[in-house]
């Protein structure tokens, strides 16, 4: 049997005391097999699985006091909020360097799904890289040019990461 251990700031600190129930261990490991996670030491399944624990509480605690959506395990799940937030990495452009352009908007349809229209590609994984920033403007991009062509195409989230010079790469950017 495995215990609920309290984390200090480094992994490898560990003051455990509540053990953790069968349901919530079998729960953990099927989570790390389908998500393909594999840790190198057991203090590191130790500090994942009790991160897995507080969130399955909390999912719990959400899903029990709502009904308008429920929330899951992830591949995010057994992150910490330092990880998680290093993914998204916003980096934002002073506004002196921002241009904006007001579109005209008389005229317009009441709504749009721009999947069925065929204007949206499939759902993209940026894995453990910061790099939400390309993600969007390929997205942005590839819908433009379907408004303008007709034709969707898949654009390479990784040459933005690796050839702009002004974003971050994998720690954010704009």
């Amino acid at each position: 049997m495995n215990f609920i251990c309290s984390t200090g700031a480094m992994l490898g600190l560990y003051q455990c005391e509540t053990p953790v129930s069968a349901e919530i261990e079998q729960a953990f490991i099927e989570h790390v097999a389908e998500y393909g996670h594999s840790y190198g030491t057991q203090e590191e399944y130790q500090f994942r699985m009790n991160i897995f624990v507080e969130k399955t509480a909390k999912m719990q605690e959400i899903n029990s006091s709502q009904t308008s959506f429920t929330v899951g395990y992830n591949k995010f799940t057994t992150m910490t909020d330092f990880e998680y937030k290093r993914l998204l990495g916003a980096k934002v452009m002073p506004e002196e360097k921002r241009s904006v352009k007001i579109l005209n908007t008389t005229d317009l349809a009441a709504e749009v799904n721009w999947v069925t229209a065929g204007a949206v590609n499939a759902v993209k994984d940026q894995g453990q890289c910061g790099s939400c920033w390309a993600f969007s403007a390929t997205c942005a991009i590839e819908g433009a040019h379907f408004l303008s062509t007709g034709t969707l195409l898949s654009l390479s989230e990784q040459q933005m990461v690796d050839c702009d010079t002004v974003s971050y790469g994998c720690n954010g950017g704009w």
